[in-house]
């Protein structure tokens, strides 16, 4: 009988191209939102509640697309921080955008209620699903795994 060769030193731990290339989207994609919020809150010559709204707006619209990549990864770790986040950043922008504006008080009185009802219905979409959630480990960890 020949003696079996011993396999072959393993080479540097290199990264597989579909990570490489999820890092570089992700580099884009923090660089993009990056300009886009310079670009309102920096460049754009407007009024403080005008960039205020405009950051909220895009800053909803971010928080709707992450809360999309969410909901089709079940990604814990960045996708639904990302969008608590920018769902925070784009309420606190509207708010803020209400107060420092020069609406009369009725006006503001009725943006600040529609806004709090547009919040509050997210919140509870984040209850419900947040119970959903939990219930589904409940019934996981009850499932008898046979060997």
């Amino acid at each position: 009988m020949e003696p079996t060769l011993a396999p072959p030193p393993a080479g540097p731990d290199v990264p597989k191209l579909s990570t490489t290339v999820m890092f570089a989207m992700a580099a884009i994609s923090a660089i993009v939102l990056a300009a886009i919020f310079a670009y309102i809150l920096f460049v754009a010559v407007l009024r403080i509640d005008e960039r205020l709204w405009w950051t909220g707006l895009c800053s909803m619209i971010f928080a709707l697309g992450f809360f999309f990549l969410y909901a089709s990864t079940h990604d814990r770790k960045i996708a639904r921080p990302l969008a608590g986040g920018f769902f925070v950043i784009g309420a606190g922008s509207f708010y803020g955008s209400i107060f420092t504006g020069g609406s009369t008080d009725i006006a503001k009185l009725l943006y600040l209620i529609l806004l709090s009802i547009l919040v509050m219905i997210v919140l509870a979409a984040i209850f419900v699903m947040a119970r959903d959630a939990e219930q589904d480990a409940v019934r996981r960890a009850m499932r008898r795994h046979t060997p």
